[in-house]
Formats: structure tokens, C-alpha cells, sequence
């Protein structure tokens, strides 16, 4: 008996496919079919149901967002990004280490054989780059 073959048509053209892969597809459609039959019964529109004019999207106004504090944010954030890039190899690897890997400033200080106020010191150049970026000179 010869092997069955299994085709799914993508664009109009029939492609072979394992029989693994056609049943796997056809077991997504029928569910598919299920639930908009579950829906049609209880009466459910789906979103893009609505969308007549294409734009029922950009017409949708969430008064939770707050844009004006989004675009704040963002561009605080970019701020912050080119106050980092200004920052020598050893000052971006002391913000690592305080702010990422959380260490305290005495285990940087014992690990770097410097003195604590040093670094603390350094710290508290660097927070001031961060912060005051035009004040980097």
C-alpha cells in the first residue's frame, strides 16, 4: 500500500507536508472553527470586528495612560544614557558595582586598595555627572 501524502495550500499552491504538520494544522483551524462558533453563539465580537474604518484604534482613548508622563519618562531615560556614555571606563565599572551588583562601598574600597572616602568620593562625582551632565568637564 502506498504511502499517504498530505499537501496544505499556501497561496494557491499545494506544498507536501509530513502527516505530523497536516494534522497539527488542520487540529488549529477546527479549534478555530470551535471557538468562533462559541462565540457567534454567546454573542462575543472580536475586537478587530469593529475596526470598520480602520482607524477604531487610533479612536480608542485610555484615560489611565498617562502620555505626557510616558514621553517624561522617555526622554529622562535618554538623558540618562548620554550621561552614562560620558563616564570613563572606571567610573561606569564603579556605578556597576554599587548599583547593579549592589556592593557596599567598603568591599569596592578593599577590593581597589583605595581608602572608603575615596570611593565614596568617586561616587559622589560620578552621581553628579549623572545627574548634572553639562557640569562634566
Amino acid at each position: 500500500m502506498a504511502k499517504k501524502e498530505y499537501y496544505l495550500y499556501v497561496k494557491g499552491k499545494a506544498v507536501p507536508v509530513s502527516e505530523e504538520v497536516y494534522k497539527a494544522y488542520w487540529k488549529i483551524t477546527e479549534h478555530e472553527k470551535y471557538l468562533q462558533r462559541k462565540d457567534w453563539k454567546h454573542n462575543v465580537l472580536s475586537f478587530s470586528a469593529l475596526d470598520h474604518d480602520g482607524h477604531f484604534v487610533d479612536n480608542i482613548i485610555d484615560e489611565k495612560i498617562d502620555l505626557e508622563k510616558i514621553v517624561e519618562v522617555k526622554m529622562q531615560i535618554e538623558e540618562l544614557h548620554r550621561a552614562l556614555n560620558t563616564l570613563t571606563r572606571e567610573e561606569r565599572e564603579l556605578m556597576e558595582a554599587i548599583f547593579y551588583r549592589e556592593e557596599s562601598l567598603r568591599s569596592i574600597s578593599r577590593k581597589e586598595k583605595v581608602s572608603y572616602q575615596a570611593i565614596g568620593k568617586s561616587k559622589n562625582v560620578v552621581a553628579e555627572i549623572i545627574l548634572h551632565p553639562s557640569t562634566k568637564g
